[in-house]
């Protein structure tokens, strides 16, 4: 008795993939080939997304007959009636997914990503409202995707159904980014991820000896008693020892790498004088930095580099 075959990818619940200010709900997922029976059918609400893996696939979508090959895409809009052409014959593989996407009243979190979220993702649907079919050759490699959904599925280790909802959001934005045109870019949320961003600025301006908390609050338009607690609430620590540490790191490169002396080290890190550096570097490290240096010559196969490198 000839049936509908059996394959590895389907599963009997909906995935709900929260994004942030939009869920993505995938309702089915499967891989096809030949033997499998369709019927002319529409999903009302959501949109379908077919990829051939081999051979070729014929869909009749609306009365018209469409030809795909492998590494071809297919994306249907909600309430296209359409049904792949039985040819048990005609050798193909394909995957199919079924998925939608709500908007949210409010984003999940604030990061900053929530309007560049809602701008690609309005695109997409925009442009759907526009065109119920879409063919696009696979520039994305995402038969990758489909591979690791099978490895995940079949192996089942840890987390593997929080891995299957990442491959298929994965899945699906690089499906569509195949003829999504580039978006302008919009400038993020200013509130994000800052913590991060006062490093980054640490990093970039420690040899500045006058670099003080109140540049730091100047530059993110911020006060710094504001700044101080966003980064002791994020890292635990005060952002002015954070740049001490900083300095202090940075000036072991120049301890292992060059003969400068000490002076010349404190004013290439930002600190007002070598006696200043000399004392904090004992606080910090419980050894002096003759010790430091003298420590790395006899710990490791070379020698500190003779000469000073280039400004």
């Amino acid at each position: 008795m000839y049936h509908q075959p059996l394959h590895l990818l389907y599963t009997s619940h909906a995935q709900n993939i929260c994004l942030n200010s939009y869920d993505l709900c995938v309702s089915y997922v499967e891989q096809h080939d030949e033997n499998t029976v369709e019927f002319p059918h529409s999903h009302p609400k959501e949109f379908e997304i077919y990829y051939v893996q081999e051979g070729t696939m014929e869909q009749i979508v609306r009365g018209e007959l469409l030809v795909l090959s492998k590494g071809d895409f297919m994306i249907l809009k909600q309430g296209v009636t359409h049904g792949t052409l039985y040819k048990p014959n005609q050798k193909k593989s394909y995957f199919a997914m079924v998925f939608s996407l709500q908007k949210r009243s409010l984003p999940c979190y604030k990061n900053g990503l929530a309007d560049m979220e809602t701008l690609h993702l309005d695109a997409f649907l925009k442009m759907m409202d526009k065109k119920e079919t879409i063919v696009c050759k696979d520039t994305n490699k995402c038969h990758d995707y489909i591979r690791q959904m099978a490895d995940e599925f079949c192996m089942q280790s840890w987390g593997w159904f929080y891995k299957l909802q990442l491959l298929y959001a994965s899945f699906i934005f690089n499906a569509i980014s195949n003829f999504m045109p580039p978006i302008q870019s919009i400038p993020l949320d200013p509130t994000r991820n800052l913590p991060i961003e006062f490093t980054k600025y640490l990093h970039a301006n420690y040899p500045n000896p006058d670099l003080s908390l109140q540049d730091v609050a100047d530059y993110f338009y911020m006060s710094p008693r504001h700044i101080n607690r966003l980064f002791k609430d994020f890292f635990g620590a005060s952002l002015s020892k954070t740049l001490t540490q900083y300095r202090i790191n940075y000036a072991k490169n120049y301890l292992i790498d060059t003969n400068f002396s000490v002076d010349e080290i404190a004013i290439k890190v930002g600190f007002s004088s070598a006696s200043t550096l000399s004392r904090l570097f004992k606080e910090v490290e419980g050894i002096t930095i003759s010790e430091y240096r003298y420590q790395y010559v006899h710990q490791t196969p070379a020698s500190p580099k003779s000469g000073k490198p280039g400004e």
